[in-house]
């Protein structure tokens, strides 16, 4: 009787688990839903808004949306009375300037405290919300991927325009300048820096260049399709590989298809899957080489555009590289 009880309980405890992970998959869905409606026009198009439900799907439903839009507000009033303050409004780059000075230098309008680079687990390997503007609004410390998506939302909170730009294993900012030009604006140690000095730090090939893969401004449509990666990496991070990330990465590429990083999570999709059937007593044969045929073919695909896998060394490298940097220009200021 009593191996019954437990076999019972162990059961009943299986189906509540399984109701629970279905109930914050549904997190997911929704986020992924409301995206699709910005990029099919259903909704108007909302950067901060698409950020706010991907991380809200990771924390299951926990933030508040009201909350978050006031914290972005706030900093909006000071950002627009800073500006009127020094007399910028003249010019086109006045946003940009502020929200640059506002992120990485110690004013009354941060109480001193400028945003900084979180060195710890940076990549977000064993917390994903590392990689989070919430994290980033409440420490005041994030990486490659927050800080520079803080800015654009920044930015469009006082309407002014920055863009999005990729690079191997990173995420910067690309605005115009009052010349008319494109400019690179590094948020991780607050430089300008040049596209000579990025293709050589980061190792990006001139067939990358062609194809349009890296350091290139995105659209808004392509920063919407960005945001579903990011849904496709925390969903990873937690539930592992199924047919949701297949179709969120297929949707995001039909609206950004030469996205490198979309491109792998598809191929790791089916690499997974693969290797999930191949471990079954009984592996479906039929599957496995129809699986594969599509995995390689996605790699064909990104090999195509030119993409060659920067190696960690050398992106930690870079990465420490950051601290050396702002440390020597905190020394000549």
């Amino acid at each position: 009787m009593k191996v019954l009880l437990l076999t019972f309980l162990f059961s009943l405890s299986g189906l509540q688990y399984s109701i629970a992970q279905a109930s914050y998959k549904n997190f997911y869905l929704d986020a992924f839903n409301e995206q699709l409606q910005m990029l099919r026009g259903e909704k108007p198009i909302d950067f901060k808004r698409a950020v706010f439900i991907t991380e809200n799907a990771y924390h299951k439903g926990k933030l508040n949306y009201e909350s978050f839009c006031t914290d972005i507000n706030q900093v909006a009033i000071k950002l627009k009375g800073f500006i009127k303050e020094r007399g910028f409004e003249r010019y086109k780059t006045a946003g940009n300037w502020a929200v640059f000075t506002y992120m990485t230098d110690s004013l009354p309008i941060n109480s001193f405290k400028p945003y900084t680079y979180d060195f710890d687990d940076f990549m977000g390997d064993k917390d994903f919300s590392k990689m989070f503007v919430t994290k980033l609004l409440r420490t005041k410390s994030g990486n490659c991927h927050s800080l520079p998506t803080l800015y654009k939302i920044l930015c469009e909170e006082i309407d002014t325009k920055a863009s999005l730009a990729l690079a191997p294993n990173h995420l910067y900012i690309k605005h115009i300048d009052e010349n008319g030009q494109w400019t690179n604006l590094e948020l991780t140690n607050g430089g300008f820096p040049r596209d000579q000095w990025l293709i050589k730090e980061m190792a990006i090939t001139v067939e990358a260049i062609k194809s349009e893969i890296y350091m290139k401004p995105l659209s808004q449509k392509e920063s919407i399709a960005l945001t579903m990666q990011d849904l496709i990496n925390e969903y990873v991070f937690q539930f592992g590989y199924d047919s949701f990330v297949l179709k969120v990465a297929n949707t995001a590429l039909s609206y950004f298809p030469k996205c490198v990083p979309l491109l792998m999570s598809k191929a790791n999709y089916y690499k997974h899957i693969g290797e999930a059937d191949n471990a079954r007593n009984n592996p479906d044969m039929a599957f496995s080489a129809k699986n594969h045929a599509l995995y390689q073919k996605t790699l064909n695909t990104i090999d195509s555009l030119g993409y060659k896998e920067m190696p960690t060394e050398l992106y930690q490298e870079w990465v420490k590289s950051v601290e050396k940097e702002k440390a020597k220009r905190a020394v000549l200021k």
